[in-house]
């Protein structure tokens, strides 16, 4: 019968001395993480019968710095994303490229951690991948960007013959939505979701949500921003401004506005858009293709803001804080709470921006005045947000009516 090891601690972490023996045993503790069950899996590997405590220290550095590794292509998500870095930067992809691939990673790893190795991720865990960023509320065009950059580094890492098998060739693609998926909202409609949360309370915390709520998606319905432009907006992103008409001319005057002026002037207040908030991640970044802009605001939600905004400094609040503090989940959530209780289909937060800009595009306003606003390119503003609205099928067959 075999005699229980006695072993007892030295003055180094992980190495024993061995009484059985005489000689040194390491053991060295790690975690493996499982992509399927989305847990770590804490294991340890012993060696044994080494003759001193140099050979005992080199043995256990040579497991810490990655000895377990099964060989040397065993690359993790984070190698790949290394990977693609030392290629963007080779063959000079755009700044703007590499920091849109740079903060979609980031995103990735919230549901695919960074020390995943790319030959655990089989056809499930994809399945698994695209069913949690769908989930979490992200816009279909969201979804999109950050599929497109998972699956981007799985294809260069089998590109460059550092994985065996590409799952990919087999794991159908996660489908997104297309332009006809989304629905556009009628001012009818929109006039009564506006009627819901002006005349129903929702408190938490002692306070009622639903005036907050009111101006959100009054913001998206008449702006057209992002819901993450929306979120991360602060009270001092919106600002006066006045255009004085003379001759042929239009002059821009900042504040203080000029009340002597013989000329009635144009003023009003607009938005500046220079971030966008990153749900899960919990972070500011700057808006979509990093472009900057500003859009003027309606009298309907610069009234509801200028209320708001009063009410928040009496408080004792800044200027500086954001305005809203919810997650893209949860602004879907409450609107579709809405679209129940009056009976639509169930809006997205995403609708607003197709409709706003497919309403612009309907009133003729100039491509490069809604590229300017809506901070997307012409070909993707025609590509994915200009609807056929039902008035505009009555003109073309009152048009075809007498040919």
């Amino acid at each position: 019968m075999d005699r229980k090891v006695k072993r007892k601690t030295t003055n180094y972490k992980s190495i024993y001395y061995n009484e059985t023996t005489k000689k040194y045993d390491v053991k060295y503790n790690f975690k493996e993480y499982n992509v399927k069950t989305g847990k770590n899996k804490y294991r340890s590997k012993w060696i044994y019968n080494l003759n001193t405590i140099t050979e005992a220290k080199a043995e256990l550095a040579k497991l810490q710095t990655g000895g377990v590794k099964t060989g040397d292509k065993d690359i993790t998500l984070e190698g790949a994303y290394d990977l693609w870095l030392i290629k963007a930067q080779g063959q000079n992809f755009s700044p703007v490229s590499i920091r849109n691939t740079h903060q979609q990673i980031r995103m990735v790893y919230q549901f695919v951690p960074a020390t995943t190795k790319l030959k655990d991720i089989d056809e499930d865990v994809y399945y698994k991948f695209c069913s949690d960023i769908r989930k979490h509320g992200y816009s279909e065009e969201t979804i999109h960007s950050i599929n497109a950059t998972f699956r981007k580094m799985i294809n260069l890492a089998y590109k460059k013959k550092l994985i065996k098998e590409n799952i990919l060739n087999y794991a159908d693609n996660i489908k997104t939505k297309k332009k006809e998926d989304y629905k556009t909202i009628s001012k009818e409609a929109f006039i009564k979701i506006d009627k819901y949360f002006k005349e129903n309370e929702f408190w938490r915390m002692g306070i009622n949500n639903y005036p907050k709520y009111r101006l959100l998606f009054n913001i998206l319905y008449y702006t057209g921003l992002r819901i993450g432009e929306c979120i991360a907006l602060t009270y001092i992103d919106f600002e006066e401004f006045m255009y004085e008409h003379k001759k042929d001319e239009t002059i821009i005057k900042s504040n203080p506005i000029n009340e002597d002026s013989d000329k009635k002037p144009f003023q009003g207040t607009r938005i500046k858009i220079d971030k966008s908030y990153v749900s899960g991640l919990k972070l500011t970044k700057e808006p979509k293709n990093y472009k900057k802009r500003s859009i003027p605001l309606s009298p309907a939600p610069e009234s509801l803001f200028l209320l708001i905004k009063e009410e928040h400094l009496q408080k004792g609040g800044k200027l500086e804080d954001k305005i809203f503090n919810w997650e893209y989940g949860l602004c879907d959530t409450i609107l579709k709470k809405a679209c129940s209780a009056l009976d639509f289909p169930k809006y997205t937060c995403h609708d607003f921006r197709h409709t706003f800009i497919s309403n612009l595009i309907r009133k003729g306003v100039p491509l490069p005045v809604i590229e300017k606003a809506s901070g997307d390119t012409q070909q993707t503003i025609l590509k994915r947000y200009s609807h056929m609205f039902e008035g505009d099928e009555m003109m073309i067959l009152t048009a075809l009516k007498d040919l």
